[in-house]
């Protein structure tokens, strides 16, 4: 009988690999946009007041990465802050948005209710600047990769009127976010999304 080696596929152990997390951000992608937005466009010192660790008390993990990871969650489908954790335990491109930090579940519970109007407005921002760039449309992110070069946009102008409906849909699109986020936060252990 024929003896063949055995794969390490699914039996649970991780695999040490060298890995370039910035490498893994491929350009014209959503993961890679939203780092862009989040490190590049948004102005985050909103966050820094709620720090009080400048003398004593262990390091914070920057608003940024939180942003990012909790975006990014949200765009894979992640209601919880545990989802959300496992997420970025193991998904590549959740680490390298995060820089491969550990962030635990509980930390981005805590970022969320206390930051609750912060995370909103911020949000907000990010998905305009989404927008700006194509990659949303309605409710629904719409990546494919390609941008072409156009004249401007129908969608982009129009009266001031439209354009703070457009806000008003995009607040809104947060607030459903980060209300369902609460929900399953809120649910405790036995009954959260894990």
């Amino acid at each position: 009988m024929a003896r063949y080696k055995q794969t390490d596929a699914g039996n649970g152990q991780g695999l040490f690999l060298s890995v370039n997390l910035k490498e893994q951000l491929l350009p014209e992608s959503f993961e890679y946009m939203l780092n862009e937005i989040v490190e590049e466009k948004i102005d985050l010192s909103v966050f820094d007041r709620k720090y009080k660790n400048d003398l004593t008390g262990a390091s914070a993990v920057p608003p940024s990465v939180l942003l990012k990871l909790i975006i990014y969650g949200y765009f894979n489908g992640c209601k919880s802050s545990r989802k959300i954790y496992e997420l970025n335990n193991n998904n590549i491109l959740a680490k390298a948005l995060t820089g491969d930090m550990y962030v635990h579940w509980t930390t981005i519970a805590d970022f969320i209710s206390g930051n609750k109007n912060e995370f909103e407005e911020t949000f907000v921002q990010v998905l305009m600047y989404c927008n700006e760039l194509g990659l949303i449309g309605g409710e629904n992110y719409a990546i494919d990769g390609l941008r072409l070069p156009s004249n401007a946009s129908l969608d982009m102008s129009g009266t001031e009127e439209q354009l703070k409906k457009r806000l008003g849909t995009y607040k809104k699109m947060a607030q459903k976010h980060i209300e369902r986020h609460e929900k399953k936060d809120a649910q405790g252990t036995a009954d959260a999304e894990y």
